[in-house]
């Protein structure tokens, strides 16, 4: 059993440390306790959002609405097209620094 601890800025580095660590022969189960740090205020963070969903053409960026509570947990709200769409926004959502957690709440549409 593998322990992580630390502090990071990006769920991927989080996300990574643990796939990493998980692939070491020996590994039977981890426990990640790495926090990741708030690294930019509210309202960056959902500029962050907004402006990576702009700049996926194929998403309808004012169907969705971006609300960002206790400095880390992103709320995704709205409709999208289909599937990619929807893993598109939730990506762009992860990819704003200091994000802990993604609520999607998107629902699919024409």
């Amino acid at each position: 059993m593998v322990t992580l601890t630390g502090k990071v800025n990006w769920f991927y580095q989080m996300s990574s440390a643990e796939r990493d660590v998980r692939k070491l022969a020996g590994v039977r189960s981890v426990v990640n306790n790495i926090e990741i740090r708030p690294h930019a205020k509210p309202e960056n963070v959902k500029k962050k959002i907004e402006a990576a969903l702009k700049r996926h053409a194929e998403i309808e960026a004012s169907d969705i609405r971006v609300t960002v509570r206790d400095d880390d947990e992103v709320l995704l709200e709205g409709k999208v097209r289909n599937w990619e769409e929807k893993f598109a926004v939730e990506n762009a959502a992860w990819s704003a620094p200091g994000v802990k957690s993604v609520k999607d709440r998107l629902t699919i549409g024409s």
